[in-house]
C-alpha cells in the first residue's frame, strides 16, 4: 500500500499521546464526607487512575479513540493500491430528430420514445464513460461535448424537438465516429426508425456501432413530390403535379386538395393499392402574381406532416436570349418553343457583347474571355466554362443524368446515340449532370455572378437524333430559365433542411423572411447581393419582404424514404466490432472511502461504549 500524502503519517504521534494525556491527567475534586465507601468504590479507582504516573488500567474507550485517530491520520494520507482495469468508453448517442420520428404508431410519437432510449443508455454508463449527445435531421446537430454529467445529459435529451426534414444520418454518423477516432473504446449508439437511405463512404474505424430500432408499423400515406411546369404550347396554363404514395399494406382512399389560403381550389379523389402511388396533374391560369397554394391529403395514418405540400407559383417572366451560331436552325427552333423566350439569332462574326440580354447560348464557338453573365456553351469554351473540351469520341451515349436539377427535368435521354462527342474536363467550379462513356457530357457551374452550362455534344441532327426528341425542346427550355436564374427554379422550391440563396439587390438593405408558423426572422442583405437562408425545417410558404422587395419560396418534405415508416432493421455500415468495450490500464484506487467509513462506524459504537459504561478491568 502507498500513499498519496505520506507526510501525513507523523500526526499519529503528536495525536495519539494527546489522547493518553488526556486519561493520566489528575483531576481535581471536591473532598465529601460519607458515611460508607462501599458504595463508591468506582469514584476511588477512578482517582487511583488519575493519579499523575500511576500506571494506567485498560480502558475500551481509550483503544477506540487510538484507534479512530490511526484510522483518520489514514485517511488524510490518502492510501492507495494500483492495479489494472477497463478504462472508460467514449460513447456517442445519436437520435433521429427527423420527420419520420413524429409518427405516432407506438401510441405517442417515436421522438419520445428515442428519448427514453437515450436516456436509459445515459442511466447505464459507468462512472468512467463518457458521452455525447448528436441530434440527426437534414444536419447533424452536436447538443453537448462528451461529459460524465448525467444530469447534463439528460438536459440535452428533453431539449430535441423533431424536425420537418429528412435524415441526413451519414453525416451524423461521420460525425460522430471522427469525434470519438482518436479515443480509445469508442462506441455509436444511434436511435433511429431506420427510415434514411442506406450509409456508405463512412469511415468507422475501430469505433463500435450499436442500432436502437424505435417504431413498431407502418400505416402511411404520403405526398412524395410536388412541382408544377407551364404549357410550352403558348397558352397560358399551368399544370401542378403532386404525386402520392401509399406505403401502407391495405389498399387506402382519400382526396387529395389544392388549395389557395383557405379556399380550395380543385380536389381529386384517389383510391391506391398497396405500394402504389398516383400522379395527379392540377391545370390551373397562369397567374399575374407570384402566389402559394397548399396541397393536403385527407388521410388518417400515422404520419401526418408528409400528408401536406406547398408550391409557390410565378408569373411568367419573358427571357432575353441570344444564339450566336453558325445557322443552326434546329437549335434556334427549340429554344424559340418556349414562349417565355425571346430570341435573336446572330453569327460569331457580328457577336460584340451580351449586354442587354439574360442569357447568350454559343454554338460551336465562344470568345477566349467574357464578363460576368449566364451563358451556354454547346461544344465550346471560354473562361467561363464550367468545363474544357478534350478528346472526342464516336459512337457515345449520355449515361448516369442527375434528374434532381433544374435542368434535367423531365428530361430522359433514354437510349440515345450521338455520332461524336466531346468529353469535358470540369472545372473547380463546375457541377456534372450527365456523362458519357468517356468523361463527362453536361457540365454546369456558378461563381460569383456568373451562370454557365457546357455540353460535349452538338445540338444538331448531323450529330445525333436528340434534336427530333420530344425532350429536346424540354432540355433547352430548362437550360434557359435556369441560366436566367428564372423564378421557375430552386429559388422558389427547396426541399426542408435546405439552406436557399435569395437574388437580393444590395439597395433592399434589409429584409423579413416568415416562417410558415409566423415565425419572423431579420436580415441584412450583403453588400453584393443576396442572403443565404438555412432555417427551413418547416413544410409551407415561406415570404420574404423588404422596402420594395417581394418573394415567395416553397419547402417540402416529399421524400420516399421519410415517407416509408416501415420499421427497418439495423443498417449495414460496415465494420462493427463486437470486442469488449474498455481497455485495459492501470488505475490507481484510493482507500480513504472506505477508512472514512469505518471511522464513522467506530465513533458510533464508542458512543454506545460510553453510554453503556463498557470498562476494561485489571
Amino acid at each position: 500500500m502507498r500513499f498519496l500524502n505520506p507526510l501525513n503519517l507523523i500526526w499519529v504521534a503528536p495525536l495519539a499521546g494527546l489522547v493518553v494525556l488526556m486519561y493520566i491527567l489528575k483531576l481535581r475534586r471536591k473532598d465529601v464526607t460519607v458515611s460508607s465507601t462501599f458504595l463508591w468504590a468506582q469514584v476511588i479507582r477512578d482517582v487511583q487512575a488519575n493519579s499523575p504516573f500511576q500506571k494506567l488500567r485498560k480502558n475500551l474507550l481509550m483503544y477506540l479513540q487510538l484507534l479512530a485517530v490511526l484510522l483518520l491520520v489514514l485517511a488524510v494520507s490518502r492510501p492507495f493500491w494500483q492495479g489494472k482495469g477497463l478504462g472508460g468508453r467514449s460513447v456517442v448517442v445519436i437520435v433521429d430528430a427527423s420527420a419520420s420520428m413524429l409518427a405516432t404508431d407506438t401510441g405517442k410519437s417515436r421522438l419520445e420514445v428515442a428519448k427514453q432510449e437515450a436516456r436509459k443508455i445515459v442511466n447505464e454508463m459507468r462512472p468512467e464513460d463518457q458521452l455525447m449527445i448528436l441530434s440527426a435531421a437534414a444536419r447533424p446537430d452536436a447538443l453537448s461535448g462528451f461529459t460524465g454529467d448525467k444530469s447534463e445529459l439528460y438536459r440535452k435529451i428533453d431539449s430535441i424537438k423533431a424536425r420537418e426534414t429528412i435524415t441526413n444520418m451519414r453525416d451524423a454518423v461521420n460525425l460522430g465516429a471522427a469525434l470519438v477516432s482518436s479515443r480509445d473504446s469508442s462506441q455509436l449508439d444511434i436511435v433511429t426508425d431506420g427510415a434514411f437511405p442506406p450509409i456508405t463512404s463512412v469511415d468507422l474505424g475501430k469505433t463500435r456501432v450499436v442500432f436502437h430500432p424505435i417504431g413498431v408499423a407502418g400505416h402511411n400515406v404520403g405526398i412524395v413530390a410536388v412541382d408544377y411546369r407551364r404549357s410550352l404550347t403558348g397558352e397560358k396554363t399551368v399544370q401542378a403535379f403532386v404525386t402520392v404514395r401509399n406505403f401502407d399494406t391495405k389498399p387506402r382512399t382519400f382526396n387529395v386538395e389544392l388549395l389557395h389560403g383557405k379556399q380550395t381550389v380543385d380536389a381529386h379523389e384517389v383510391t391506391l393499392a398497396p405500394s402504389a402511388e398516383n400522379p395527379d396533374i392540377f391545370d390551373l391560369p397562369e397567374p399575374t402574381e407570384s402566389f402559394g397554394l397548399t396541397v393536403k391529403i385527407d388521410v388518417r395514418d400515422d404520419l401526418s406532416v408528409d400528408n401536406q405540400a406547398a408550391m409557390v407559383i410565378n408569373p411568367r417572366k419573358p427571357v432575353r436570349t441570344l444564339l450566336v451560331s453558325e445557322g443552326n436552325v434546329f437549335l434556334k427552333n427549340g429554344i424559340e418553343v418556349d414562349p417565355n423566350v425571346t430570341l435573336k439569332a446572330i453569327g460569331p462574326k457580328e457577336y460584340k457583347s451580351g449586354e442587354g440580354y439574360d442569357v447568350v447560348v454559343f454554338d460551336g464557338f465562344a470568345p477566349a474571355k467574357l464578363p460576368d453573365g449566364n451563358y451556354m456553351f454547346v461544344n465550346c469554351t471560354s473562361d467561363q466554362s464550367p468545363a474544357q473540351l478534350q478528346e472526342e469520341t464516336a459512337n457515345q451515349t449520355i449515361i448516369d443524368p442527375n434528374r434532381t436539377h433544374p435542368v434535367m427535368r423531365y428530361v430522359d435521354f433514354g437510349n440515345l446515340h450521338w455520332t461524336s462527342m466531346r468529353s469535358g474536363k470540369v472545372s473547380a467550379w463546375g457541377q456534372e449532370l450527365a456523362g458519357s462513356e468517356n468523361g463527362s457530357a453536361i457540365v454546369v457551374g456558378e461563381k460569383g455572378k456568373t451562370r454557365s452550362l457546357w455540353t460535349g455534344f452538338n445540338l444538331d441532327v448531323a450529330h445525333g437524333q436528340f434534336p427530333l426528341s420530344v425532350f429536346y425542346p424540354i432540355f433547352l427550355s430548362n437550360a434557359v430559365r435556369w441560366l436566367a436564374h428564372s423564378d421557375d427554379d430552386a429559388s422558389s422550391q427547396i426541399h426542408t433542411g435546405q439552406a436557399i440563396s435569395l437574388d437580393i439587390p444590395a439597395t433592399v438593405g434589409n429584409v423579413t423572411i416568415t416562417k410558415p408558423d409566423g415565425q419572423k426572422r431579420e436580415f441584412t442583405v450583403m453588400q453584393r447581393g443576396g442572403v443565404v437562408f438555412d432555417d427551413t425545417d418547416q413544410i409551407g410558404i415561406y415570404d420574404v419582404s423588404g422596402p420594395n422587395f417581394k418573394h415567395l419560396f416553397a419547402a417540402n418534405l416529399a421524400d420516399y424514404t421519410e415517407s416509408d415508416i416501415t420499421p427497418k432493421k439495423a443498417p449495414d455500415m460496415g465494420v462493427n466490432p463486437t470486442t469488449k468495450m474498455g481497455h485495459e490500464v492501470k488505475v490507481v484506487r484510493e482507500l480513504w472511502p472506505w477508512l472514512a467509513a469505518l471511522l464513522l462506524i467506530l465513533i458510533g459504537f464508542e458512543w454506545y461504549a460510553f453510554h453503556r459504561r463498557i470498562f476494561v478491568t485489571n
